[in-house]
């Protein structure tokens, strides 16, 4: 059986006219300081989220559960390393999906942007 590397990748979209208001009122390193606090808690709250989710964890997928921050702060990524990552995310069509990364991410997604506006005022 060969491994494919499969990514995923989870973005914001529209966010371009925010994100270039909130730029041009909030200071570069508080807004860095919000990358990297909200990614911090998107990993910790996945990484929380695998005990709840499968029956028998072995810690490999909450292990396997990444942070990284690019683009000199402006871009943080939480990333699932796993193999079988894509088949737990999404569920196949014989076994039901069990989703980590996209819960965590939908409930952090609100969190990141009410504290861009609040350090935008």
């Amino acid at each position: 059986m060969s491994k494919a590397s499969i990514s995923y990748n989870m973005q914001i979209k529209g966010m371009d006219k925010l994100v270039a208001g909130l730029l041009k009122r909030a200071k570069m390193d508080v807004v860095k300081q919000i990358v990297k606090q909200q990614t911090a808690q998107l990993q910790t709250r996945a990484q929380q989220m695998t005990g709840t989710v499968y029956a028998h964890p072995t810690g490999a997928t909450k292990r396997g559960i990444k942070l990284s921050l690019e683009a000199g702060g402006l871009t943080g990524i939480v990333s699932m390393s796993m193999e079988y990552n894509p088949y737990t995310e999404n569920g196949t069509r014989f076994m039901r999906a069990r989703p980590v990364l996209k819960p965590a991410f939908l409930y952090q997604k609100i969190q990141f942007i009410n504290q861009l506006k609040q350090a935008a005022k």
